[in-house]
Formats: C-alpha cells, structure tokens, sequence
C-alpha cells in the first residue's frame, strides 16, 4: 500500500510540475502550491503510521508549502519562512542521531566558500542582502548534520533525508544565484524546481520506507 502511495504521489507531483512550469497557466503559485502538496500528503500518511518525532518532518514539509507561495509574493519573507523550514529539519536531524564533530569544519568550508565567491557582489544586494547571508547557515547546517546521518544511522531512511537535503540545497544555490545575478531563464526555473519538489519529496519519503 505504502509503495503504490509513494508511486501514485510522485506521478502527481510530476504532473504538478509540468503545469507549473510548462502548462497553460506557467507560474501560476496553485499549481506550484498543489505539486508541493503531493509530498507533503506523503509525508502524512508515513508520520500518522510512524508517529514520534516524524511529526517534526511533517511540520517542516507543511512549511516548506506555505514557503512555496509566500515566496513568490514577497521574496524576503518567503527566505525566511523557507528558514524556519530549515531549522524544523535540522531538528527533526538532531532527533534521528547524535551530531557528529565532523559536521562543523563542513558546515564552515561551505559557508565560507559561498561568502568567498559572492564577496564583491553581497554589499550590492539591498533588503535581500541579509537574509540571504542568513539563509545559508541554516540551509549548509541541515545538509552537514543530514549528510553525515548515512554514516551514523545507516539505512534507506537515512540515505533519503541525505539525498533530499543535498538537492534541496542545490536547488537553493542556483536559485539564490539567479537572485544575486540578476539573471532568470527557463533552464534556470527548470533546474531549481526538479531539484527541490524531489528534495521535499524525498524527505517525506524517508519517513514511509
């Protein structure tokens, strides 16, 4: 039953995402809000069977939703909402094993070569200049503590929230590029939204398996 369910889910998460970014209502926030729907449903029927902490992830997911829309009304607002997603995650991560040292120097390189590269650029960026230095503390500490969780939990539940932390993460770094550079195209939505609505997905799937 779980499987079918997963099988059935992703398929209209799919269909979702083509209407969002090629149907005749391209951009439309509904349809970009119902493909994120489909793994947050997900999230739901494996939380409500698995209960505990699950309930932590689902919160997330369900902000991760709210985010999706309040993004593309108010940039500002929806990086911060996407934050506190984040923090929920890191968490709901905290919960699944015990952090290991090894986390930090990763989470710092990361950060710090992110800063290194957009150094010249940051001071240029205005009211988003803030929360998009904020942002990445958040976002490279959720992937640190996921991608060490393979190693200290092993197991498929383990190697989805790693999996779908690692394409949430890029999926946020080629958005906030586009952001910093001023450069949008279609391959660029293409990319950012096939990496994140399988991220979102994959992390909800990590409480069903």
């Amino acid at each position: 039953m779980k499987l079918f369910l997963a099988v059935v889910l992703f398929l209209l998460m799919e269909g979702g995402l083509y209407l969002y970014l090629d149907g005749p209502k391209r951009g439309d926030l509904r349809c970009k809000a119902l493909t994120t729907l489909m793994p947050v449903l997900l999230g739901l029927y494996g939380t409500v069977h698995r209960g505990g902490e699950s309930w932590v992830l689902f919160a997330a997911l369900c902000v991760c939703l709210v985010s999706d829309v309040l993004i593309g009304v108010h940039f500002v607002a929806g990086v911060f909402s996407f934050l506190a997603a984040h923090v929920l995650l890191i968490v709901h991560l905290l919960l699944q094993a015990q952090p290991t040292p090894w986390s930090i120097p990763l989470w710092a390189l990361l950060y710090l070569l992110l800063f290194a590269y957009y150094r010249k650029t940051i001071p240029t960026l205005g009211e988003k200049r803030v929360p998009l230095c904020v942002y990445p503390v958040f976002l490279f500490g959720m992937l640190s503590l996921a991608a060490a969780l393979p190693f200290l939990r092993p197991g498929v539940s383990s190697a989805c929230l790693a999996l779908g932390a690692l394409c949430f993460t890029v999926s946020d770094l080629i958005l906030a590029d586009g952001v910093v550079t001023q450069r949008e195209s279609s391959r660029r939505d293409h990319a950012v939204m096939h990496l994140y609505e399988p991220a979102v997905y994959l992390l909800a799937l990590s409480v069903v398996l």
